[in-house]
């Protein structure tokens, strides 16, 4: 725990022909990496497998989670960086966008297929998220942005060299975003910004884990073949006030200032 919190175990890795893997270390990753190993180790010990957990007493120093949200002049800044960055791959600024008015998980974005958009439903029908299947309502920002891309293939933003879906998100955020006035704020960040636009306009916590996925297994199902229109609504509620601070532009241009064909 503490060499990965010093950064020792901090490593540049070449995965295959085009990843790379960069591990950092520090402080959080110390303290989750050893919470997770001592969650094994506990199951092997149930198991008869080994005698005693030898990470129990190990002191782990409080991981520092903040809570991510975007002043009104951070919403502004954003649409001006995705209105400008004219020379970057589409795909990225698509889904960043996706990201900020639907609260996804980036992994879910990036593999979003059109079969999984149910556009007279106002949501998507996630076959495989965190939580297994999971419904997220839609609101009238992402209905129409998500209407208006080009449909190449099964994925909603597809790679451009095979039929896999869009992986390059990390690397264009860093480019695109990383040098405004975002400190680190991450791609996943932008989830925490939206359930925060959420509880400011005063929904409750129920409302909010029901926008984001985290609803429980007898509140999923009963949006299974039917949201709840209020739900819709907040859907609704939620993505506008994220848009709200790009004024200037009409929704429409907004949306599709960069060339998304």
């Amino acid at each position: 725990m503490r060499d990965v919190t010093a950064g020792k175990t901090a490593d540049n890795i070449k995965t295959g022909a085009h990843g790379r893997a960069i591990v950092t270390g520090g402080l959080g990753t110390a303290t989750r990496t050893i919470g997770l190993l001592g969650g094994i180790l506990s199951f092997a010990v149930s198991e008869g497998h080994i005698a005693a957990n030898p990470a129990r007493g190990v002191k782990r120093p409080a991981d520092k989670r903040r809570e991510v949200r975007l002043t009104y002049d951070e919403y502004r800044v954003l649409g001006e960086v995705l209105k400008n960055a004219v020379a970057e791959n589409t795909m990225a600024i698509t889904a960043i966008k996706l990201l900020a008015l639907t609260g996804c998980r980036r992994g879910e974005i990036e593999r979003l297929r059109w079969s999984e958009v149910d556009f007279a439903g106002h949501c998507l029908r996630l076959a495989n998220s965190k939580e297994g299947k999971s419904i997220r309502p839609l609101g009238k920002a992402a209905i129409e942005l998500l209407a208006a891309l080009p449909k190449e293939g099964a994925f909603i933003l597809p790679s451009r060299l095979s039929d896999k879906p869009f992986s390059g998100l990390p690397k264009a955020w860093r480019r695109i975003i990383k040098r405004e006035m975002f400190g680190d704020v991450t791609p996943h960040g932008l989830r925490h910004a939206y359930a925060s636009v959420a509880s400011d306009l005063g929904y409750a916590e129920p409302t909010i884990s029901a926008l984001l996925g985290h609803a429980t297994r007898s509140m999923t199902s009963r949006y299974i073949h039917h949201l709840d229109a209020a739900l819709i609504a907040a859907a609704d509620a939620v993505s506008d006030q994220s848009l709200r601070p790009w004024t200037g532009w009409t929704l429409p241009r907004l949306l599709f200032s960069c060339d998304v064909g």
